[in-house]
């Protein structure tokens, strides 16, 4: 404990150094130029921070204390000397404490001993010898325990002035967070589990059929504005100095993380979607095996198919980009609002309860129900398995499935690594 006064001690010195630097060169008049006027202006303005930080340093060098102060003599001695600093007390209280525990050990052996030979002893004069002994032993025994608890107090009255004096230099001074650094660190934090439980939520409610898709895309919009929200606090703080760039670096990420888990759903949805398109079309051709646009079809399926999961990150870059920044644009289009308020309609209407239920039911209940998928994409799946079977010729088809499952799968551990992520919901896992 004393080295880590010294530590501190010496920091505090070298602070006091800076501190006297800074109020020498804000003296120079010398430096005449708008140059001069501004670093000695904000030399002024960091003197007050710098002199706080010194004083706390200070502080708890001396709480903690430099170096242990011995205090001689026995117990009654240590128990009635007058308090110093954390370090020398603590050590004081530890020689209390020592020296209790070897009485206490010696009495327990004289007692095992007594006890051993009055096992053997027939004379009752020497019985009684040895059963004053054993009370002998008893009555140092129960002395070591309160030297013990004595030794406990001096401790923690110890830790308790230590505490209060830095409680007191910290309370109020240029290092303290304002009102407004508490209230947008308290923002940021609760705002970071709300973002994280709906954006895991969003992904697992999308199976239920009628109203999956709408209570995913509102959870999902939820968390994506708690998370800017919180991302904008925390750029709020590091500007103040009250948040490091690594703050900074985890809420963007989780901002990002979010939204992308988002879009690797959406695009789980459309090459599902472009999948029974297509096989929807070659289905309804009027000369089916013949025609351009036929072949065309089928060629383009067996790619997707076999190549579904390269294929579909193998978009244009501007389709890719499109998708991918679809869940963020969504907060600031008219459109995306409008889709929120759409599903918003949907989750909040008892028809649509009533048929969730109802499909449910229909499926064999939820244990038959629940699937990777949301409920949109399990349909095509559904709707793609038949058709699938009126063209043996297209292999490509079989790893359809696979390849929606690998892309809902990344936008899970995407948007659950944001619970890692966030320090407040870390301990979950």
């Amino acid at each position: 404990m004393a080295i880590l006064g010294k530590k501190l001690k010496k920091t505090a010195e070298e602070l006091e150094r800076q501190v006297k630097n800074l109020k020498a060169i804000s003296e120079i008049d010398s430096w005449d130029s708008d140059a001069g006027r501004e670093f000695r202006k904000r030399a002024e303005g960091s003197t007050g921070k710098l002199e706080a930080a010194r004083k706390r340093y200070a502080t708890a060098a001396a709480a903690l204390g430099d170096q242990v102060v011995d205090v001689g003599g026995g117990y009654a001695d240590k128990v009635h000397a007058s308090a110093k600093d954390y370090a020398s007390d603590l050590s004081r209280a530890q020689q209390i404490a020592d020296q209790a525990l070897k009485e206490a050990q010696s009495a327990e052996d004289d007692k095992r001993a007594a006890g051993t030979k009055l096992a053997d002893e027939e004379d009752d004069s020497r019985k009684k010898e040895l059963e004053d002994k054993q009370q002998a032993a008893d009555d140092v025994v129960k002395a070591a325990k309160e030297k013990i608890e004595e030794a406990k107090r001096i401790r923690d009255a110890a830790a308790k002035r230590a505490c209060d004096a830095i409680d007191e230099v910290i309370s109020d001074d240029a290092l303290k967070d304002g009102f407004w650094d508490s209230l947008l660190d308290d923002i940021a934090n609760v705002t970071g589990i709300i973002a994280t439980v709906c954006g895991v939520l969003s992904l697992m409610v999308g199976w239920i059929p009628v109203i999956g898709q709408a209570l995913a895309g509102i959870l999902g919009t939820i968390a994506l504005v708690m998370s800017l929200v919180g991302f904008i606090c925390t750029a709020i703080l590091y500007m103040r100095g009250n948040a490091d760039l690594m703050d900074l670096g985890e809420a963007a990420l989780g901002f990002l993380m979010i939204g992308v888990g988002k879009a690797f759903s959406k695009l789980a949805g459309k090459y599902a979607g472009t999948v029974l398109k297509r096989l929807t079309r070659m289905k309804s051709s009027k000369t089916p095996g013949m025609g351009k646009a036929f072949k065309r079809d089928r060629q383009k399926l067996n790619r997707l198919g076999s190549q579904g999961f390269t294929k579909v990150l193998s978009m244009t870059p501007k389709e890719l980009g499109k998708t991918m920044a679809s869940p963020f644009t969504e907060l600031v289009t008219k459109s995306g609002w409008k889709g929120f308020a759409d599903n918003a309609k949907t989750v909040f209407n008892v028809n649509s309860w009533r048929g969730a239920k109802e499909a449910i039911s229909a499926n064999g209940g939820v244990a038959k129900s629940v699937s990777l998928v949301d409920a949109e994409v399990a349909a095509s799946l559904k709707s793609i398995k038949p058709m699938a079977a009126n063209f043996p010729d297209i292999p490509g088809l079989n790893g359809v499935k696979t390849t929606v499952n690998v892309l809902t799968g990344i936008g899970y551990a995407v948007t659950g690594g944001n619970i890692y992520l966030d320090e407040n919901t870390r301990p979950a896992l």
